[in-house]
């Protein structure tokens, strides 16, 4: 019997034929085919073949059986399929097809898979052949589990050739959520084109959605026209596997690009015993949160070296607090949340007794908040003092791994205050926009964005206030000269007069007597904000304190360019009203977070001291071949080093660095969603996609009032020596030691960011035009690019 698409719906027909003609249907471009069921089909298939086709066209001809390419089993090498099969061999070929269906073959995979194959019902596919130029499979989620990333494989010739390894191939791995793409290609393989990755990516994303479930798809290319050939379930992935959502929206800022293990380790303990601290301070409940522990161990993860949050286990802690579903929004939008669908363990599993306990605390918070937040600064003064009691400089590894655990103990179990900061900075600052959009104030965004500028005594400022203090003493004391003498780290360790012999031990021991009183000065800057500067908490990365050197090299320039703040003082907010009183609320908070950040950064430094000791004792030990190796390890291999002199490291020190020179080759998405166990790639060669402008417009998110115009500088790995005077600076994110690159610069364009971004407080304090939230503009713009940046519509327009 011949079934086309006419009238494939009157008959029980399943396995990869009715996909087919469901897709033919839809108008998605496939080849003419029809199938052929029932035992006799030879008279009929020849009189089809001559009333429809010359006998010059050849045809493939393959299974389609009830069971084939089904959600749980693909019956993958139990059936055949041949190609360039001549129009008067069909009806041959049809037969040998059938045959399969009474394979002894068949019948053993049958029974290891539970299936009864004598009600197996066998159907043939007969397509026109057509003899590609460049075929392929494109599965629309990556089979080994990662939801969001649609894996192309393309060789030359048919996909016999791909299937079996006979040609050459080249492969994408296109995010979806990004729409950004990679590819690994061997040698003299093929590539497609931007349009047919495009068009594949368009069409097959359609058909996923229209099925419900993850589709692998075999393609073939002739003359610049894609044919979908067959579709099919992608079996690796199970509907029942938990899926596992990773988003560094805000944390990117934190932690940018690769971060070693060692921090990891460190900030994945942070995060889990701070939100224990409030979800315990909410609720009241030690069971309550006992029976979530495995949510809070995962707040963050890491995936190819990079860090996310596990988004999903965000929500479930904010669907504790009262009013969570007008919380949300307001959450996503402070945060730069892109994709704002919610997924949760936790809801509808929160008892009324739960709720009503943690409403009447999360009120009391916002209440007390500000003297709470003065509390901890109280706090974290005491700890400050503490640990300037503590010998580090003359410890051991052992001792040090104390300190470390005593500290991180002390401080997460009050830190949790500061989540409560945020909430109340990102409420407030919500309710001051909606209040002037209420008002219908024009600009209202506009002028949200001046009344939190200008914030009294914000911490994030006092750096860059300071140094240019020293810069212009250095200035009018003729210090330039001396300053600009000192090449190495040593050099200014000498210039300081330090009395001690090397490294982290320095601090502990300086002493400040008979130093001249400019020295004094630049030590004092040094202990106050020496834990300030680029990527500041990753354990790994230089600081002033690691590295002064960066210091005076950044007073020497700051001395000749003789930079001019702006005025501090925010004369526009309303000193009276509910406006002014929701302005001077949001502006607190904010003054509050930014103070929090900077203890939180002198904290991180107090633990890189202590790992750079445990580091420097490894190496003087011969275990290590640098100190700063430390930072390749997780803290548990470190403790295990310390606790046995047997442990070997420096290969493991190695291998772990090629490994990570693999995931710096990758892209870093903004989002991965996993189907079970997060795991990282391990690719060799990657060659990333280039995006093509297609307007001269971009648009993101004013954070930052002014509009000016300058040369484009892309930042992609900064540096404290970095000139960045007179540019606009575009970048994927900022953290707060940017305030030292974006002093000397005109503007800011940020790919990740909110209003609360730190590019965006940065910004407003410095009276730089910024817009954040532009997608790909490190890739659309490029060094010497000339650009209009308007931080008060969120635009940016190549000029020239």
């Amino acid at each position: 019997m011949i079934i086309t698409k006419n009238n494939y719906k009157e008959h029980q027909i399943g396995g990869k034929a009715q996909k087919l003609f469901q897709l033919m249907e839809q108008g998605y471009i496939v080849p003419f085919f029809f199938c052929v069921e029932g035992s006799e089909p030879e008279g009929e298939v020849t009189s089809y073949l001559e009333e429809n086709f010359s006998g010059e066209t050849e045809f493939s001809v393959r299974s389609s059986a009830s069971v084939e390419d089904g959600s749980q089993t693909s019956f993958a090498g139990q059936f055949q399929t041949y190609l360039h099969v001549p129009a008067k061999k069909v009806p041959e070929y049809v037969k040998k097809v059938m045959a399969y269906g009474k394979d002894k073959n068949l019948a053993t995979y049958c029974k290891k898979q539970g299936i009864a194959a004598e009600q197996i019902k066998m159907t043939v596919i007969v397509q026109e052949m057509i003899d590609a130029e460049r075929s392929g499979v494109i599965f629309t989620a990556n089979p080994q589990g990662i939801l969001n990333e649609t894996v192309i494989v393309v060789g030359n010739g048919t996909g016999d050739n791909v299937v079996e390894d006979r040609t050459e191939t080249t492969t994408y791995y296109y995010n979806v959520t990004d729409e950004l793409y990679y590819y690994e290609n061997q040698e003299n393989s093929v590539q497609l084109a931007e349009v047919e990755i495009q068009e594949l990516i368009t069409t097959t994303k359609a058909i996923q959605e229209h099925y419900g479930y993850p589709c692998d798809i075999e393609f073939a290319i002739k003359e610049n026209v894609i044919y979908l050939l067959q579709m099919r379930p992608i079996t690796t992935l199970k509907s029942e596997q938990e899926t596992i959502v990773l988003d560094n929206s805000n944390i990117v800022e934190s932690y940018p690009g690769i971060t070693r293990p060692l921090t990891q380790s460190f900030i994945r303990e942070v995060y889990y015993q701070v939100f224990k601290s409030l979800l315990l301070r909410l609720t009241g409940e030690k069971e309550t949160v006992e029976q979530i522990d495995d949510i809070l161990q995962h707040m963050v993860d890491v995936a190819n070296g990079r860090v996310y949050y596990r988004i999903s286990n965000w929500y479930d802690v904010i669907l504790f607090l009262p009013f969570h579903k007008k919380i949300i929004p307001v959450w996503q939008e402070m945060l730069g949340v892109q994709n704002k669908a919610v997924s949760s363990h936790m809801e509808n599993k929160i008892g009324a007794c739960t709720r009503c306990h943690t409403t009447c605390s999360f009120f009391s918070l916002l209440v007390t908040n500000p003297q709470k937040m003065r509390q901890l600064e109280q706090y974290f003064k005491e700890v400050l003092a503490y640990v300037k009691t503590l010998d580090i400089g003359h410890a051991d590894s052992k001792r040090c791994l104390e300190i470390y655990q005593d500290l991180k103990s002390r401080i997460t179990s009050k830190w949790d205050i500061t989540l409560a900061n945020d909430m109340y900075s990102f409420l407030f600052t919500a309710l001051l926009k909606a209040r002037l959009k209420a008002k219908k104030v024009a600009d209202y965004e506009i002028v949200t964005n001046r009344y939190i500028s200008r914030i009294a005594d914000i911490e994030s400022m006092k750096p860059i206030e300071e140094m240019l203090v020293l810069a212009r003493r250095a200035k009018a004391e003729n210090k330039i000269g001396e300053l600009e003498s000192l090449k190495t780290n040593d050099e200014v360790w000498e210039y300081l007069r330090w009395e001690s012999e090397a490294g982290a031990e320095k601090a502990s021991v300086f002493s400040t007597d008979n130093l001249d009183v400019f020295a004094k000065e630049i030590f004092n800057y040094l202990e106050k904000y020496g834990d300030r500067n680029l990527e500041e908490l990753k354990l790994e990365s230089k600081t002033f304190r690691t590295d002064p050197i960066l210091l005076i090299q950044r007073i020497v320039q700051y001395a000749k360019d003789d930079i001019k703040l702006p005025d501090r003082e925010n004369l526009e907010v309303p000193k009276r009203g509910l406006t002014g009183w929701l302005a001077k609320k949001a502006a607190l908070g904010i003054r509050n977070r930014e103070t929090s950040r900077m203890n939180r950064s002198r904290l991180y430094g107090i633990m890189r001291q202590l790992m750079l000791k445990v580091g420097g004792n490894l190496f003087a030990a011969k275990r290590l071949e640098c100190p700063e190796d430390i930072f390749w390890l997780f803290y548990e291999e470190i403790e295990q080093a310390v606790a046995d002199e047997n442990v070997q490291l420096m290969e493991l020190v190695y291998s772990r660095k090629e490994e990570y020179e693999r995931y710096d080759m990758l892209p870093a998405y903004s989002r991965l969603v996993f189907a079970g166990d997060v795991w990282n790639k391990t690719p060799s060669v990657v060659r990333e996609n280039d995006h093509s402008r297609d307007s001269g417009v971009f648009k993101g998110v004013a954070c930052s009032n002014g509009v000016v115009e300058g040369e484009v500088l892309i930042v992609d790995r900064p540096t404290m020596d970095m000139d960045t005077r007179d540019k606009i600076l575009v970048t994927k994110m900022t953290d707060p030691g940017w305030v030292f690159l974006i002093a000397d610069a005109k503007a800011i364009v940020a790919e990740k960011g909110s209003l609360l971004s730190h590019t965006a407080i940065i910004s407003r304090e410095l009276g730089k035009p910024a817009v954040v939230g532009v997608r790909h503009i490190t890739r659309l713009l490029q060094n010497g690019d000339y650009v209009r940046v308007d931080g008060e519509k969120g635009e940016v327009t190549v000029c020239r």
